[in-house]
């Protein structure tokens, strides 16, 4: 089940990058992430790098303007190592808040 969030909320994007083996790794070419809304716009651009936190811990913090559309966003985590490429893909909710409209 899919994390739900509210309008101006920040949705903390985090991915974990692995080898084969499960060591921890940092991808040696980029760690990007693009996020499309429901209607399937960019509201983050595809190619956008994400923050390193340890080797291979990364992460983007997103907050959906106040009148973001509602429903599933789309988020693709892509680590580019070389010319080997690895997709993750997650996603999350929006809703109205309580009180909200």
């Amino acid at each position: 089940m899919a994390d739900v969030f509210q309008r101006a909320e920040t949705v903390i994007c985090s991915i974990l990058v692995k080898t084969a083996a499960g060591v921890l790794t940092d991808p040696a070419t980029s760690m990007v992430i693009e996020i499309t809304d429901p209607e399937g716009r960019y509201v983050v651009a595809a190619a956008t790098a994400m923050t390193k936190d340890t080797t291979g811990t990364y992460h983007y913090d997103y907050t959906p303007a106040s009148n973001a559309v509602l429903g599933v966003y789309r988020i693709r985590y892509t680590a580019t190592d070389g010319t080997r490429v690895s997709i993750g893909l997650d996603d999350f909710v929006l809703e109205y808040g309580h009180g909200t409209v």
